[in-house]
């Protein structure tokens, strides 16, 4: 498959075999009762999501460079483009990663199993 097509998957959280299963039970992020809960396998193709135990204890790494990326670019829009005090830029940081942490442990996991599963 080209690479497109698994940036497509990867962008819909869907399984990096088939690119058609759901990798997540309820597309809901923000239903905390079933953020983390995945299939045992895609209901597509049959890879598992979970190939050992602790798989996903890497993912921290990557959801830690996804908080990374989005600091530098709010830090560029902010800092550097629209300079505002250091307690306003800290306070709206936080914020939106308060708001996007449910994508950003998604995602992570989701990048986790493309690189490794």
């Amino acid at each position: 498959m080209s690479g497109f097509a698994k940036l497509k998957a990867l962008a819909g959280l869907r399984c990096p075999t088939c690119h058609k299963g759901k990798l997540f039970i309820n597309p809901n992020p923000y239903n905390f009762n079933t953020l983390t809960k995945m299939p045992e396998k895609c209901p597509e193709c049959g890879k598992l999501t979970q190939p050992e135990p602790g798989f996903y204890y890497g993912a921290m790494y990557v959801s830690y460079a996804l908080c990374v990326a989005l600091f530098i670019g709010f830090f560029i829009v902010f800092a550097l483009l629209y300079p505002v005090a250091p307690e306003v830029f800290i306070g709206s940081y936080s914020l939106l990663l308060l708001v996007l942490w449910p994508f950003i442990f998604r995602y992570a996991r989701a990048i986790y199993l493309f690189l490794f599963g």
